[in-house]
């Protein structure tokens, strides 16, 4: 994670990355996303079977930060996409 800059605090469970610091590493990454296995513990990670290539990152179609698939479709339901 990067921990530079005015990056959001707050208290919450150390082991699982926040909305808001998605959000902000989404906002500073040159590459402009984040992959999903960076936001949850290494006990909770499956090796990639499930999660490989998916990544939170900015949704054309709903404006927002959201998870999207190995193919770049946003996962969220309430999305314009859908």
């Amino acid at each position: 994670m990067n921990q530079g800059g005015n990056m959001p605090q707050r208290e919450r469970d150390p082991d699982y990355m926040s909305r808001e610091e998605i959000e902000y590493e989404v906002r500073t990454r040159p590459a402009q996303r984040i992959e999903v296995w960076e936001t949850v513990p290494v006990w909770e990670q499956d090796s990639g079977a499930n999660d490989e290539g998916y990544c939170y990152e900015h949704c054309g179609g709903c404006g927002r930060v959201t998870e999207h698939d190995d193919c770049g479709t946003c996962l969220d339901p309430s999305c314009d996409i859908w």
